[in-house]
């Protein structure tokens, strides 16, 4: 990197660091459509290879995780469903979903390869609150979708049976 493109990406972080702080209060509020607009981005990647092949069952088990997800969200701790609703309200925002993922397209522009390619960013970056955030996601996301007893079968796990 020469001194440039480092004065060029201190701007960058800079600016995009602002307009983040300015958006950071609003994003408290729970916005249910960027929650749906966000879990029907970032679902199908996570869950890619899992879902069933045929589309309509694929659309049916990605509905029936994203209903688990608000389900579930309401039990979780309130500071817990703070992040979780200013992550999907950040992503949701188009100048701090460029901040936190790099591209200026929508999440649902995206293609499989660039959403995978994204998620793994966020695994193995150095910032902890992107680790953070893939780490809350995958956990959630995965909980939803598996808890289901329709996808037991894929994991060769019965439920146990209490006399």
């Amino acid at each position: 990197m020469n001194r440039r493109q480092f004065l060029f990406s201190g701007l960058a972080l800079g600016a995009s660091g602002s307009l983040l702080l300015a958006g950071w209060q609003f994003s408290l509020n729970p916005d249910e459509d960027n929650r749906d607009w966000v879990l029907s981005a970032i679902l199908p990647a996570l869950l890619y290879g899992a879902l069933p092949e045929d589309a309509t069952l694929a659309q049916a088990a990605l509905q029936r995780s994203k209903t688990a997800v608000n389900d579930f969200i309401g039990f979780l701790p309130l500071s817990q469903q703070q992040q979780l609703h200013q992550l999907f309200n950040l992503l949701a925002n188009r100048l701090s979903q460029l901040a936190l993922t790099g591209h200026l397209a929508a999440l649902p522009a995206l293609n499989m390869t660039q959403r995978l390619s994204l998620l793994n960013s966020w695994r193995d970056s150095y910032l902890l609150i992107l680790q953070q955030a893939y780490h809350s996601l995958r956990e959630l996301l995965y909980a939803a979708f598996y808890g289901q007893p329709q996808h037991w079968q894929q994991l060769n796990y019965t439920a146990p049976e209490f006399r």
